[in-house]
């Protein structure tokens, strides 16, 4: 009932840590090797969120381990099997790891060396059989994360929802323009569109991180639109609350938001608007160019219509 209630890509999570670590055991088991379940926790400690993560603190934990298993042991035989052997190396051997951005390393490190203070033992054959078990741990963690569940359906369900949030928004516009009041639920509606736009773009560069191959991946573009929108909707409300909302094209600009916010998102709705607010910013510079009026005024309506008219483009280019 509660495992039903993940993810299906926290359930592949739950998955790899079942299987990884116990396949890493029963090598390290049949290798002979000593201390054969710290390779589960090497499996474990390597396993990321993604392929190329999982690949990075890898080579991470290899590069790290080549220096600080000789570390390790050549302390311990100058300082004696004690504890204050492995403070000694954790004293040398983390700010290293820092310095060089090998933290992935270290606490692997830091259990191969227990090792040698639990045997006592630092031959080289000792040392040799902790180097093959970390390499048992880190390569059953990258075969593991080789199949990872693409994150496509659950971007287009977040997108979907970004886009629902934002009809909502558009259609509070055209109500501000119509009873020429703000709507108390714009705050909340953008605080919202924020939110799952950040959820989206962690999902897309998940996605992206899983692609070990291919650079380009289609559906980032689709968000890459979505944020454009994001970003034209907040220019759209910063020059609403610079308009006095007075003029004779309001009421056609909120129609066109209307029907921007209801009508089905298909090529031809998007070129009948886009040809509407082309007239309208016609008939606006005909009309701005007879009178003489509130300049601040008629520049922030004048930025409106133009930031609908790229919402519209934006909109149109993005039909999934």
């Amino acid at each position: 009932m509660f495992f039903q209630k993940l993810t299906t890509y926290d359930r592949h999570r739950v998955f790899k840590n079942m299987i990884g670590p116990y396949v890493a055991i029963l090598i390290a088991q049949h290798l002979n090797l000593e201390y054969p379940y710290s390779a589960a926790t090497i499996c474990i400690l390597s396993l990321e969120s993604t392929r190329k993560a999982s690949f990075r603190s890898s080579l991470e934990r290899v590069l790290a381990a080549s220096f600080g298993l000789f570390l390790s042991s050549l302390i311990i035989k100058l300082s004696g099997f004690n504890p204050i052997s492995l403070a000694i190396f954790t004293a040398i051997f983390m700010p290293l790891c820092i310095r060089f951005n090998l933290m992935q390393g270290f606490f692997t490190n830091i259990v191969l060396a227990t090792h040698f203070l639990l045997d006592e033992n630092i031959s080289l054959i000792f040392v040799l059989d902790q180097f093959y078990l970390l390499l048992v741990g880190v390569l059953c963690a990258i075969i593991s994360n080789l199949y990872m569940p693409s994150q496509n359906n659950e971007i287009l369900s977040t997108l979907d929802e970004v886009d629902t949030i934002m009809k909502d928004i558009i259609l509070d516009f055209s109500k501000t323009l119509k009873y020429k009041s703000v709507s108390l639920a714009q705050d909340e509606l953008f605080e919202s569109l924020k939110s799952k736009l950040h959820d989206c773009k962690l999902l897309v560069e998940m996605e992206k991180d899983n692609k070990i191959f291919y650079k380009k991946l289609a559906i980032a573009e689709n968000y890459s639109i979505k944020h454009s929108e994001y970003l034209t909707l907040l220019k759209i409300r910063e020059n609403f609350d610079k308009f006095s909302n007075n003029s004779s094209s309001s009421l056609e600009l909120s129609s066109i938001l209307r029907d921007l916010a209801t009508l089905s998102s298909t090529e031809y709705t998007y070129n009948m608007l886009l040809k509407r607010i082309k007239r309208l910013e016609v008939k606006f510079k005909n009309e701005f160019s007879n009178q003489t009026s509130d300049f601040e005024n008629d520049a922030s309506l004048f930025q409106i219509i133009e930031n609908i008219k790229t919402l519209i483009e934006l909109k149109k280019s993005n039909i999934l």
